[in-house]
């Protein structure tokens, strides 16, 4: 979730060298070398659970986060929590209060990555699709 645009590659001989090293794809298209590096880290456990839940809420605190994510540890949401701050896909905003009081909430990005997921969901919800997939 870097920096990364979406590259196209072609057979032409004006593409340059980097886009070629960058994208495993032979031929023309998008390269979809960003995608599977996106999906390495929104696969990983709570990652989309924690973006959907922050987004139907809008703002949340971390133990209201841990109470709406079932089965997450507090370790397993502070370092996920971490990560998609690193990602910018969620801010941290910190009052100066006492006693503290943190809020999580998504960014633009945070609200992209939860629009492109939603039909996804909405597919995993369906009951032709979930007893098809067996996981």
């Amino acid at each position: 979730m870097a920096e990364t645009s979406l590259r196209t590659v072609t057979n032409s001989k004006q593409t340059p060298k980097a886009s070629i090293d960058f994208c495993r794809m032979k031929g023309s298209g998008y390269c979809p070398r960003p995608l599977e590096q996106a999906a390495v880290f929104l696969s990983k456990k709570w990652t989309l659970s924690i973006i959907v839940t922050i987004g139907n809420f809008g703002n949340l605190r971390f133990n209201d986060l841990l109470r709406r994510v079932d089965g997450i540890t507090q370790k397993t949401l502070s370092e996920r929590l971490k990560e998609l701050e690193q990602y910018n896909l969620l801010t941290r905003q910190a009052f100066p209060e006492k006693p503290p009081r943190v809020e999580y909430s998504l960014t633009k990005n945070g609200y992209k990555v939860r629009r492109a997921v939603l039909p996804l969901l909405k597919l995993a919800g369906e009951k032709n699709f979930t007893e098809s997939v067996k996981v």
